[in-house]
Order: structure tokens, then sequence, then C-alpha cells
């Protein structure tokens, strides 16, 4: 194995210190907290309601709330956008904490699960895209591409992780507390992360800058604007072909969800829950701690294409997988692109959007995978109702297969260079360094290497 060179050691040297430094140390941080926190929330809610009215009418609440994640996160990211993400954290923020605060008093009385279901969808409609805002704002502190893909890997492995730890901390918090008084904590733990993330990125000048209106009154140039006045962000060149791939991922997720614990219950056997249940997972942490340290040259279309494959080909078995051992096994392997792609998804989005839509893109990573993940869910729970394990797998070798035909047969997306007065940032001695980063690597600059594509002088 060759030593790395002094330049090489230097660049790596260059990474760990914007990771292991403020602000970006205490970012991750509070990010790796709010989305732990905001996963415990759903748990403890469902067994709260299940305590005091059943589960069929926690369920009725815990899949609104899904659905109105899924549905409304690029709303929120549009607002963002369009008025000032500092001033719409503020005030969503304040009001979801609000909300928040009367389910709890809601679940704490035992009011009426009617009630309790407009105030978890209203706190719901009002969260902050902290996630979002957050991705939005890594271009701000990272220097070069070295940088970008190493804050993002960070981020994503922590998320993962956190998507790990939530489950294992509801459970002990529920055992401690109980189901409503665990809700309660987990509450009021997110609206403090919250408050937390909303001085601090205040502190750091983080956040986007609203875009200008242009002065070109042709035609071409309304009929271009309002579309992206109704579409946004999908309105983007290249951001549907972002998309399809975690739409994929997501009917995956979502079927995988139902099945594994229903099957796991027809053959009796519990103790695989676990490992099952934390198998895509697990792949993901390893699987993006891998992608962050391994180089790799090629563009990132053509990364994410492979990404994509090599996530739906061990799905595409699923329909051989009655064995548990096979379906952890498969599970895993696909688990191990799954942090990747979503890597790959942030920077794809770095590189083709302004900031006039950034934060709304970054919803749509979330919303593209949790849409399909509900709709799947009903399915595969349908089949697993009637005991129709066949059919259920090979449904979603079906969808993997979809998604490998569609991996195979695209090709490499060019995507133009985002506008100067939006993409980049001049930077000054009071705000925090400006993100110089390249266009979008076409194949042909692919194969260069890495120092020919930094910008630096």
């Amino acid at each position: 194995m060759t030593r790395p060179t002094a330049p090489d050691r230097t660049e790596h040297l260059h990474v760990l210190r914007l990771l292991t430094r403020p602000p970006v140390r205490g970012l991750l941080t509070i990010a790796f907290l709010a989305r732990t926190t905001s996963a415990v929330l759903p748990i403890t809610l469902l067994l709260a309601l299940a305590q005091s009215h059943g589960y069929t009418r926690a369920a009725l609440v815990s899949g609104g709330y899904t659905f109105v994640i899924a549905f409304c996160a690029p709303l929120r990211g549009r607002l963002l956008d369009r008025f000032g993400a500092h001033r719409m954290l503020t005030v969503m923020g304040t009001v979801t904490a609000l909300f928040l605060g009367l389910v709890a008093c809601s679940i704490e009385f035992r009011w009426p699960w009617w009630t309790t279901l407009p105030l978890v969808i209203a706190a719901t409609l009002s969260s902050p895209p902290l996630n979002a805002a957050l991705r939005s704002s890594w271009r701000h502190l990272a220097t070069d591409e070295a940088q970008l893909k190493a804050v993002h890997s960070a981020d994503s492995v922590l998320e993962e992780a956190g998507f790990v730890l939530a489950p294992l901390a509801a459970g002990v918090t529920i055992a401690l507390l109980g189901p409503r008084h665990a809700y309660e904590a987990a509450a009021a733990c997110f609206i403090t992360v919250t408050v937390l993330y909303l001085v601090a990125a205040r502190r750091h000048q983080l956040g986007t800058t609203r875009a200008t209106p242009s002065s070109n009154t042709s035609r071409p140039g309304r009929d271009r604007r309002r579309s992206r006045r109704w579409l946004g962000a999908l309105a983007v060149p290249g951001m549907t072909a972002i998309l399809l791939p975690l739409l994929v991922m997501g009917c995956v997720f979502g079927g995988t969800s139902v099945l594994v614990p229903a099957y796991i219950q027809q053959q009796h056997a519990t103790f695989w829950l676990g490992p099952l249940l934390a198998a895509t997972s697990i792949g993901g942490v390893i699987g993006g701690i891998l992608y962050a340290t391994l180089e790799w040259k090629a563009g990132l279309w053509r990364k994410y294409q492979l990404l994509t494959l090599g996530f739906t080909l061990p799905a595409t078995l699923l329909f051989l997988a009655r064995p548990l051992w096979l379906l952890a096994s498969l599970l895993f392997l696909a688990g191990l692109f799954v942090t990747p792609l979503f890597i790959n998804a942030f920077l794809l989005i770095d590189a083709t959007t302004t900031d006039d839509t950034r934060v709304e893109a970054n919803t749509w990573v979330g919303a593209s995978t949790d849409i399909p993940n509900g709709i799947m869910a009903v399915i595969i729970g349908t089949l697993a109702e009637h005991h129709r394990w066949d059919t259920a797998l090979l449904t979603l070798t079906c969808c993997a297969a979809a998604g490998a035909t569609g991996a195979l047969l695209a090709s490499a997306h060019r995507t133009p260079p985002a506008p100067a007065g939006t993409a980049r940032h001049a930077a000054s001695s009071s705000d925090p360094p400006a993100a110089r980063l390249p266009d979008p690597p076409d194949n042909a600059q692919a194969a260069a290497p890495a120092a020919a594509m930094d910008p630096r002088p």
C-alpha cells in the first residue's frame, strides 16, 4: 500500500479541521440531537395515545402525522426560500413549541383523541425544516469539494446513527417514565434543541439568500419564472432524476417496515425483530463511512447511477428471502448504499440549485422517500394481513427492478452552472467563508484529478 503524499495528508488535515472545529462541530451535534429527538416523538406519541385510546385511534393519529410530514415538507422549505431562513425558522419554531405543548397537555389530561389529531397535524405543519436548512448552509462553511463531501458525509452518517439510537432511547424513556411522560420529555428536548439551532444559525449567519428578480422581461423568461413559482425546486433541471432513486428507496423502506414485524410474528421468531429492523441502518452507517473515506474520481451523476444499482440489485433478490437470514443479509447489503445515495443526492442538489430554491430542494429528498414509504406500507400491510408473503416480497422486488432498470437506462446528466449572483457569495470580513465550488463536472471533467478541479487560486 502506498503511503499518502504530503499534499494528501495536508488535504485530510484540512478536512478534519473543518469537522472538529466550531461552528461545524457544534452544528453537527445539534443536528444529531434534533433528528434523534424528532424520531423519538412519533414512537412515544403512538404508545401514549394507545395507552388512553387504543391502537386503532393511535395509529390514525400517527399515520396523519407521517403523511403531513411527507407532503408538506417542500412547502415549509419554500417558505424559508421565499421569506428568509432566520425569520421563518423563528416564527415556525415558536408556533411548533406552542402546539407541541398543547399536544402534551391533551395526552396528560386525556383529551378526546379527535382533539389531539388536529393539534399534532398543526405542530407538524409548522415544524421548522431544520435538516434542510442546515444542509443548505454547509456550502457556506466549506471552501472546496473535499470539505463539502466530508461535511455532508458526516451529517448523513450521524443521521443514520440517530435512526439506530432513537428506538433505543424511546424504549428506555418509556420504561423509566411511562408513555405519557416519555412523550412530554421528548417534546421538551425537541423544543430545546430547536432553540439551540436558532441561536447557532443567527450567531454564524447561516441561512439562504433571497433571490433577486431578474430584469429579463421576455416571454420565455416570464414562462420560466412562472414555472419556478409553481413548481419551485422541481423545475430545476435534473431535479427529477435526483429524486427517482429516492422514490424506489422509499418503496423498499415502507414495504419492509411492515413486512418484517408481520412476517416475524407469523414465524414466531421475535428474536429476529431487532436485527432485521436495524439491518438497513447498520449497513447505512458502514456504507456512509466507507463512502466518505474512499477516493472515487467519477462524476456525481455517474456515482449516483452506480449507487442506485448497488442499492437496487440486492433488493431485486427479495422474492427469494423467505429465510430470515437471507432477508437480513439482503437488507444489510442494500443498506450499505443508502447513506452514500443520500450524500450524493445532497451534493447534486448543492451543484444544481441556487439559493432561491435550495432549502426546498433539500426537503424533497426526505419527502420523496416518505411519500412512497407510506403508500407501500399500506399495500404490503394488506398483503401481510392475508399472509401473502410471496406476493409481498415479489412486489418489493418489482419496485427494486424498476429502479435498477431506470439506473441502467439513464445517461449521464449535465446541469448548467448556477447563476453567479445566487450560487456563490462574495466573502467579507463579517460573513462566513463562501463556498467556492467548481461547476458540476461532466464525464470529461470527472476523469481529471481532484487537484485540477480545486477553484482556489
